[in-house]
């Protein structure tokens, strides 16, 4: 494709009407669904829907989103410019958006199943502090965003792109960082924090349509025949939970496989790309100049099978963290020997080996803060009730939990500054570790309270491009240093990530 051809406007191909259709439901869905079961509206719209009323209702709403769809096709238009993208669209009102490729952060290349067969993929671009994707453009062909993906990551921070003669025919040309195979993969969705939330809605389904269901319980068999062999109810219920959680670990596993199946990262000299998806193949590629620090993150049960995910941490707004999990640029399946891959992406971001622990005081102070509440508590019940009433037990039982709590969450934090480079860990039953260079730093908030000031102790608060990361209870002479370094830092460092 000619540059000439690049630079005139251009349309998305037929095909994108099924993703922008597909992509408004989901969207809907995910907005809507909630609020309305959860008022009670959806419970007396059911109850006068039949078959044919729903069939209506669903036909109504795909015809409105086929329409919405068809419009917006007819009038979006995007074209190529020497240092930009420009892209017309609007359904009542026509908007023009023009990124520079200086702007760009991140780079996602999709290929739905349902593109392949035209040769054409999903072209998005991202930009600093944006709360979504800037620029997407579902539907175009493959050649097309191959050289749009490559003008955009060729551009120097000068304003001059790279030489055409250097630049690389295909991502996967760089060397391989890492590979996550299947095994890895099945791992990292069963560790993933994402069983919990399936569990949660599975859950809430059942709560809201049990009555509506009992009967149809009744009649099957196979409960009828545990009822009858178990015995108490409670251990039939125990256990079809159990089965239960086991089927959506493996639903989760699956999950994995398929989002980020033959996952592979690599290393393009200035850029990283990744690559993985077996529906929807997706290639994300970030320049490592608008890399703003790293995530080492792992839940609580990716601690009992040793599994580990990997952030790629970039400029974001302060809502971002609530937007689809899936724009993040996200390492799945490693394992504690691949923390090692930090270095490969900033060869100063080497993971330490130990951590600074912060102060005894922080334990201290909240076991006695807390103690007193649960002892008044306690006090309280036991003038109401008798000595042997449940509520008195619970409370105690959840007075020793608690107190395990904050020693599990005073001995995961740490932190260490090996130069410019500071790694802060934290987490409760998972644990997260951070790393990031001082000259990000935009702000910093040194915070004392009474208790902390007898003790010559602090709060420090360095707030980065991608957030605020916070270390507590630290010796008052070590937050001062780290503050004044980190503002030094960020007013004599003569280039920046951002």
């Amino acid at each position: 494709m000619s540059p000439t051809e690049t630079q005139q406007w251009q349309r998305l191909a037929p095909v994108a009407l099924v993703f922008l259709v597909i992509d408004g439901l989901q969207k809907f869905i995910r907005e809507n669904l909630f609020y309305f079961l959860g008022a009670g509206a959806g419970f007396a719209f059911l109850d006068w829907l039949g078959p044919r009323e729903l069939f209506l209702v669903v036909a109504a709403i795909l015809l409105s989103f086929l329409a919405w769809a068809i419009i917006f096709h007819r009038r979006f238009r995007f074209r190529l410019e020497d240092d930009a993208i420009r892209v017309r669209r609007g359904l009542f009102q026509k908007r023009e958006l023009r990124v520079r490729f200086a702007r760009v952060q991140n780079i996602q290349l999709g290929r739905p199943f349902y593109f392949r067969p035209f040769g054409l993929v999903r072209f998005s671009l991202e930009t600093p502090g944006a709360a979504e994707k800037e620029v997407e453009l579902p539907g175009i062909p493959a050649e097309l965003a191959e050289i749009m993906r490559d003008r955009v990551t060729g551009w120097q921070a000068g304003g001059m792109p790279d030489d055409p003669s250097t630049e690389q025919e295909d991502d996967s040309t760089g060397s391989e960082l890492f590979h996550a195979g299947s095994g890895r993969l099945f791992l990292h969705g069963l560790s993933s924090n994402q069983i919990w939330v399936l569990a949660g809605l599975v859950g809430w389904l059942i709560g809201n349509f049990h009555d509506r269901l009992e009967d149809y319980y009744r009649e099957i068999a196979l409960v009828q025949w545990l009822s009858d062999a178990a015995g108490p109810v409670w251990l039939v219920v125990a256990g079809m939970i159990m089965v239960g959680l086991v089927i959506l670990m493996l639903l989760s596993g699956l999950f994995s496989i398929v989002r980020f199946h033959d996952y592979r990262l690599s290393d393009c000299d200035d850029r990283l790309v990744g690559i993985g998806g077996l529906l929807d193949q997706r290639e994300q590629t970030v320049k490592r100049d608008k890399i703003t620090g790293l995530t080492l993150q792992q839940s609580a049960l990716g601690r009992l099978l040793g599994c580990w995910y990997l952030i790629v941490r970039q400029t974001q707004s302060g809502d971002q963290e609530l937007s689809d999990a899936q724009t993040r640029f996200l390492v799945p399946g490693l394992r504690r020997q691949d923390h090692g891959l930090t270095a490969s992406v900033t060869p100063d971001w080497i993971t330490p080996g130990l951590l600074k622990p912060i102060s005894l005081h922080f334990r201290r102070i909240f076991w006695l803060r807390w103690l007193l509440v649960f002892v008044l508590v306690l006090v309280g019940l036991a003038f109401l009730f008798d000595r042997e009433h449940w509520s008195l037990q619970i409370t105690a039982a959840g007075m020793v939990l608690w107190m395990i709590g904050i020693q599990l969450r005073w001995r995961h934090w740490g932190w260490q500054a090996d130069g410019d480079c500071i790694w802060v860990r934290q987490g409760f039953l998972g644990q997260q570790l951070d790393v990031f260079d001082l000259p990000l730093v935009q702000q910093v908030r040194v915070t004392r309270g009474p208790y902390q000031r007898r003790h010559d102790l602090a709060n420090l608060q360095l707030i980065l491009p991608q957030g605020a990361v916070t270390i507590p209870f630290v010796p008052m002479d070590d937050a001062a240093e780290l503050a004044n370094r980190a503002l030094y830092a960020a007013e004599t460092a003569v280039t920046h990530r951002v």
